[in-house]
């Protein structure tokens, strides 16, 4: 979250393209926050995949009520290489077929 903030205080601070932290509660982003947290449209499923050992993300961060939460032994950029999170993948996408 430090992170965020401190991206946010850039945009706060005028920069062109950087959100600000009015972004948390401000009306230009209303709607977002409101399709954020209710469910997917019917027929749309999500697969959200997390890794206790991230290393940079915690985990309990990734887990979403309205997603199917998969767990995978990887670190946090280990992820994009990672042999089990393609097969989760073809697995969800095989799903939708």
């Amino acid at each position: 979250m430090r992170t965020v903030r401190w991206v946010a205080a850039l945009g706060d601070l005028g920069v062109p393209g950087v959100f600000s932290s009015t972004c948390k509660d401000g009306e230009c982003c209303a709607d977002f926050r409101v399709d954020l947290a209710g469910p997917l449209p019917q027929g749309l499923a999500a697969t959200a995949l997390y890794s206790h050992s991230d290393g940079i993300v915690d985990w309990r961060a990734c887990m979403d009520p309205h997603a199917h939460g998969v767990a995978v032994e990887s670190s946090h950029c280990g992820m994009s290489i990672n042999v089990n999170v393609y097969r989760v993948l073809d697995r969800a996408l095989e799903a939708r077929k």
